[in-house]
């Protein structure tokens, strides 16, 4: 199920004093707060974000109708709350389509299934989605790898 846009900006509060409060266990394992600073405004923004972890990196998703990543092409140092500690951190946008964001995606949609339905497809637990259909909705998605220190 689809939550509402008009939802978002109640939820991403909450979620921004959850994350900060003693009690951010209950979200932290897939839920992380950043903070970047506008590349125009120079404003710094904090916003939550679906992530991944593969070690020392950290993917995070988006679709691209979310504007916050946009400050973050070509690479920017950002600060990201993960499981309750502060890190500074460098993140980039990955643009182009390939193989590897291919799999990065799938990855996200295997661990998160109910989030299919913000990139244009069907949530499925049972069988996986089309490689024709991953590729085509790359497009649809946002995403941004944080190396931690």
């Amino acid at each position: 199920m689809r939550i509402p846009d008009a939802f978002f900006p109640f939820i991403n509060f909450a979620m921004k004093l959850l994350l900060r409060s003693p009690l951010h266990f209950v979200v932290s394992s897939h839920i992380l707060l950043i903070t970047f600073k506008g590349r125009k405004s120079g404003r710094t923004f904090t916003t939550p974000v679906r992530y991944l972890r593969e070690g020392s990196t950290v993917r995070l998703f988006s679709s691209p109708q979310a504007n916050w990543w946009k400050n973050l092409r070509g690479g920017a140092d950002v600060s990201v709350r993960i499981r309750g500690n502060e890190l500074k951190c460098r993140a980039t946008v990955l643009e182009t389509v390939d193989d590897a964001k291919l799999r990065i995606f799938r990855a996200y949609l295997a661990r998160f299934p109910g989030d299919a339905v913000y990139h244009g497809l069907k949530p499925s637990r049972r069988s996986p989605h089309p490689e024709d259909t991953l590729r085509a909705i790359l497009h649809e998605v946002a995403i941004t790898e944080v190396t931690l220190p």
